[in-house]
């Protein structure tokens, strides 16, 4: 039995996208201070200047107004204690529950879409509840560590969680539409330009019937639940051990709470 069960998560392994690093110097925090927001900023501006998205200019930070808002979580990923990539997630409330979450950033260009395929969730019986993962980056230092992909996914799959959402969506650039699909994203729409961007994006979105495929693809199947200490941890604003090998299985009583501190 312990034979088959070795052969099994070997088989897996090398299905997957992205193996999972050996390393365990990668952590990660949800932004809550003016100080953290500062370090997300700066390694968009410095990983999109590098690409040619944006202008160089004097502040060398990159922020928008979706930062500050209550729909919003960004992740810092560090490497040995070393800012290294940020990934951000916002929630579009079709049902109501969240009053503040009635935009997310792509729907600057696929308003209509969006909302057209959060409506069509709730008439199969879903939730409203859409998040969409944006505004990922690596600092330039980190531009070639793929590791950083499956960490950004690992808190993404948290924060999918948090929001108590079944859509995830993304408005992806044209050469990562592939990789997306590989995970499980269907494509909606094909790329437009962005605002203020130097770069097209195309719609993509992931069904929860994809959900649990997705996580096995990318190489974690174990442990994305809200029981796990490390979402509980992360949710609570504090340093977590992104690839920690103590995943719990079970199911929680009630969820924790973030006090954001970085905006009016």
């Amino acid at each position: 039995m312990d034979a088959y069960i070795c052969s099994n998560s070997e088989l897996r392994r090398r299905k997957t996208i992205l193996a999972i690093p050996e390393t365990q110097d990668t952590t990660a925090r949800i932004v809550t201070t003016p100080e953290f927001l500062e370090q997300a900023a700066k390694i968009r501006y410095d990983g999109y200047l590098s690409y040619g998205y944006i202008e160089a200019h004097s502040d060398e930070l990159f922020l928008d107004d979706y930062d500050a808002a209550s729909n919003s979580r960004t992740v810092i990923i560090y490497r040995e204690h070393k800012p290294a990539a940020t990934i951000r997630v916002t929630l579009l409330d079709l049902e109501g529950r969240s009053a503040s979450a009635s935009k997310i950033p792509s729907m600057d260009i696929f308003g209509a879409e969006i909302l057209s395929l959060g409506r069509a969730e709730m008439r199969i019986g879903r939730s409203g509840r859409v998040i969409e993962i944006n505004r990922f980056a690596s600092a330039p230092a980190f531009a070639n560590d793929r590791s950083l992909i499956i960490a950004a996914f690992r808190m993404v799959a948290y924060l999918r969680l948090y929001f108590d959402a079944d859509l995830m969506i993304n408005a992806v650039r044209t050469q990562h539409m592939p990789m997306y699909r590989r995970l499980g994203f269907k494509k909606i729409e094909d790329p437009r330009q962005y605002p203020n961007l130097k770069f097209s994006t195309g719609l993509m979105a992931m069904f929860p019937d994809e959900y649990e495929t997705a996580l096995q693809k990318i190489g974690f199947p174990d442990g994305v639940s809200v029981s796990d200490p490390v979402y509980t941890r992360l949710i609570a604003g504090e340093l977590v051990s992104v690839f920690s090998s103590s995943w719990s299985h079970q199911r929680p009583t009630r969820k924790t709470e973030v006090t954001l501190t970085i905006g009016g």
